[in-house]
């Protein structure tokens, strides 16, 4: 998979990242993700699906345009910001699109909310190749803040918590987790079966 974006919601994924400002790495192609030579570059041509998450959606729009002709087999997923741009996004050549403000749309927020989801690994799969997953808080965490434990290292950055009856989305690095509390990622399906396995050890360990 390609992503065409650097940003918190692709930033913890492991592949290729394509932008115009990324660290140095294997996993990162720098260059304009609208240049026909970037993608190229990028391998555009022997990927089967690709993910546009770029911070101006007429971008975004050009770039499915551009990848649908390099590669018309390829699948492409896009995630705007102006609900005005999905339909523009659909007829550019995207498989899906989701609007970046509702990621964690009303449907989403009622399943997550519910009492149900207190137990381990619990998810909602959005496409093919994401879903977000909620993990309990291991209680080595408990009464830290989020940037000071190796949560976003060793899994993602978290893009919400349940606590109680109440969704916490987008928590900043002070926030303080607590006994209870449901970490939620956006992850690449392909990451769940390590990650499952290294949060079942955690949660081993409270027991």
């Amino acid at each position: 998979m390609l992503i065409l974006g650097y940003n918190e919601v692709t930033k913890n994924f492991n592949s290729v990242i394509v932008d115009k400002n990324v660290p140095e790495g294997e996993h990162f192609v720098r260059g304009d993700p609208t240049d026909k030579n970037t993608l190229l570059r990028a391998g555009i041509m022997k990927e089967d699906t690709l993910i546009v998450a770029l911070d101006n959606d007429d971008d975004a729009i050009f770039a499915v345009l551009l990848a649908k002709h390099l590669n018309p087999r390829i699948k492409i997923g896009a995630i705007v910001k102006k609900e005005e741009s999905m339909e523009k996004m659909y007829r550019a050549g995207a498989d899906y699109v989701l609007l970046e403000s509702e990621i964690l749309s009303s449907e989403i927020l009622r399943f997550l909310l519910s009492p149900q989801v207190a137990s381990f690994l619990d998810r909602i799969i959005l496409t093919r190749e994401l879903e977000i997953t909620g993990f309990p808080v291991p209680e080595e965490y408990v009464g830290k803040r989020i940037r000071d434990t190796d949560i976003r290292r060793k899994i993602g950055t978290v893009i919400g918590v349940k606590r109680g009856g109440k969704l916490i989305k987008n928590p900043r690095g002070d926030f303080v987790l607590k006994k209870g509390d449901i970490l939620l990622f956006l992850l690449e399906r392909k990451e769940i079966n390590k990650i499952r396995e290294m949060m079942g050890r955690w949660i081993s360990r409270r027991d």
